[in-house]
């Protein structure tokens, strides 16, 4: 058999296309097809981590929730990510005193981090300044 590449007497076709999808998938797995869509499943899977704490941080969320609305029987407002409403600036004062880390041991977000994330703060000088300039004086 006259094969591209004459390392072998391979029976299979050793084409670039072939090689291509070795080589793809090799630094991700170390095998599978290759194919486009599984390398790209396996990519997002390495960068997951933010994602998988942003899911179990809504999730801890919702069952916080849900365990005071079933002990109260009220509702807690949902987050108000913009705008200068009190429930807003009173989030910002409690937050931007609360003593803490804005990132853990692993270099990923704590719950503290997370929060002023989700209520549209990107740090805890942010919350500040927006604390001190809304605030209402008594």
């Amino acid at each position: 058999m006259n094969t591209p590449i004459k390392h072998c007497n391979a029976t299979v076709m050793h084409t670039k296309s072939w090689n291509g999808m070795r080589s793809r998938q090799a630094p991700i797995s170390g095998r599978g097809t290759g194919n486009d869509v599984s390398v790209k499943a396996a990519q997002a899977k390495r960068k997951a981590p933010l994602a998988i704490k942003e899911a179990t941080y809504e999730k801890q969320n919702k069952k916080m929730r849900s365990e005071y609305t079933s002990e109260t029987g009220k509702k807690l407002g949902k987050r108000l990510t913009s705008g200068k409403n009190k429930r807003r600036v009173s989030f910002a004062c409690r937050f931007a005193g609360m003593k803490g880390a804005m990132k853990d041991a692993k270099g990923e977000p704590t719950k503290k981090a997370m929060a002023l994330k989700k209520w549209g703060f990107g740090s805890v000088e942010s919350a500040r300044n927006f604390c001190q300039k809304n605030k209402s004086k008594k």
